[in-house]
């Protein structure tokens, strides 16, 4: 089922929930940060439960996020970013009892700036929306009673909200021009910064913004480590590594003192920190190395999914399962080198005796040939070789032999010839043997109520086979039906 639901302008929200086979019992939860129509790419979103920083995700370039939640909990969701309101969404998974599946949930949330004269403090502390299992629909739902509520108090603050906006933009980029004319460019660029915010659509503070930059790398020295530092916190900060994030941010902060930043990452650290168990994030990373080597051992990518199972090692030692499949992976992987060496031999006495034979080397090559059945019995190819070359040592014999009995190589079992067979020979069982250059055969003839049946056993230097009417069949049907 699906529905759309808009809720005012802070959330909009699709439902649909989905069954797979694994079962698992989650919920996929996806969505996107915008600013009025334009998407928000590095927008926070923090989960939360019990008062713990679990995860944090950052929005892309065109402002989505992905996450997942585990069933049978409360969440706090927290949206955040520098110049804006934060916003909170409750999101509770309890489910029905011993009810599995996993659902997919997908919502929109619109954050929009700071602007001074407009309190919106209370979004920090209360949720604008609340998400939580429908127990008659089987579905996850928004409370509508609660987001009008919420809505009714939002109202009157965004009713002169743009022309709000449009002021503080003029008044930030006043201040920033007059900075900059000062020689205050440290200062300006962050006042420009703000203003591209204010008004996303003006190109102007971004020029400021490169014109002071391109001029700083220029005039300040270290300016560029500044830079280098802030890429490199910013990538520790998505990696949950808040400690070292912290440190880069610092030394960029001796570098440019006034970053304004580096400052409000921080001070953002500051704040996560104490709340925040690494534990899960952990957690979550072991799993996913167990999902992606279980999908490369779907796709026979034995080296890489042993890697991805050590990867999870490292998290969960002495995991029974990951040490299970390593083991049961490495003997795959030994098998295939045994299977690869023996046809790489195979192929190398076939190679042998064919320049043998095309060198007229006959007894040679009948040697290679017969080496080659030794370490694969069931190639045809080494088996007519042979023959052609026994017809080529010993054509005498070979006559004298097909005088006697027909090649059983080109007698063709059909109907026809079975039925001369049952007007050869008499009701019951006839043995006959034959011995051939290269092989030794017992043939078996049965008769009954006028139908006929050929068995053979042949026997060469590298192996037995077993056939009926012509058809390969194994030595135990051989031995069952011909009761020898």
């Amino acid at each position: 089922m699906n529905r759309l639901l808009l809720i005012i302008f802070l959330l909009c929200m699709t439902l649909k929930p989905a069954f797979t086979q694994d079962m698992l019992g989650y919920v996929e939860v996806k969505g996107s940060v915008k600013d009025g129509l334009r998407p928000l790419p590095n927008a926070n979103v923090e989960i939360y439960a019990n008062n713990t920083l679990l995860k944090l995700e950052t929005t892309d370039i065109t402002g989505n996020f992905a996450f997942i939640l585990e069933l049978n909990r409360d969440y706090e969701i927290k949206f955040t970013r520098e110049f804006y309101v934060t916003k909170i969404i409750e999101f509770n998974t309890d489910v029905r009892q011993n009810e599995l599946g996993i659902w997919l949930f997908q919502f929109t949330v619109e954050l929009f700036p700071d602007i001074e004269g407009i309190d919106f403090s209370f979004l920090e502390k209360e949720p604008v929306g609340k998400i939580s299992y429908e127990f008659n629909y089987g579905e996850f739902e928004h409370d509508h009673q609660y987001t009008r509520k919420v809505h009714e108090r939002i109202k009157d603050l965004l009713e002169n909200y743009n022309s709000a906006r449009g002021d503080a933009y003029e008044k930030v980029v006043k201040r920033a021009d007059s900075l900059l004319k000062n020689g205050e460019q440290i200062n300006a660029l962050n006042a420009y910064r703000r203003a591209s915010i204010l008004d996303r659509s003006n190109d102007y503070p971004a020029e400021q913004m490169l014109k002071i930059d391109k001029d700083l790398k220029k005039s300040l020295k270290g300016y560029d480590r500044y830079i280098s530092l802030l890429q490199n916190a910013d990538s520790l900060f998505k990696h949950h590594r808040f400690r070292q994030a912290r440190f880069h941010y610092n030394l960029a902060l001796d570098i440019v003192k006034g970053s304004s930043y580096a400052r409000y990452k921080v001070k953002h650290i500051n704040q996560l920190l104490p709340v925040f168990d690494p534990s899960y994030i952990r957690l979550q990373q072991y799993r996913r190395f167990l999902a992606k080597a279980d999908q490369l051992v779907s796709e026979v990518k034995y080296r890489e999914a042993i890697d991805y199972y050590n990867n999870a090692l490292s998290i969960q030692k002495g995991d029974t399962y990951a040490l299970k499949q390593i083991s049961f992976l490495r003997s795959q992987l030994a098998r295939k080198q045994n299977q690869s060496d023996k046809h790489r031999k195979y192929q190398e006495y076939v190679d042998l005796a064919d320049r043998y034979f095309e060198g007229q080397a006959f007894s040679a090559a009948r040697v290679a040939y017969l080496k080659a059945l030794e370490i694969n019995p069931d190639q045809r190819y080494p088996q007519i070789q042979v023959e052609k070359i026994d017809r080529i040592l010993y054509p005498e014999k070979i006559k004298e032999n097909e005088k006697e009995f027909p090649s059983f190589t080109k007698v063709e079992r059909n109907d026809i010839f079975l039925n001369k067979l049952a007007r050869k020979y008499p009701n019951g069982k006839t043995v006959e043997y034959y011995d051939l250059p290269g092989k030794k055969i017992t043939r078996v003839i049965i008769v009954e109520n006028k139908l006929a049946s050929e068995y053979l056993e042949v026997r060469y230097d590298y192996g037995t086979f077993f056939f009926r009417n012509g058809q390969n069949i194994s030595r135990a049907i051989f031995i069952s039906e011909t009761n020898r």
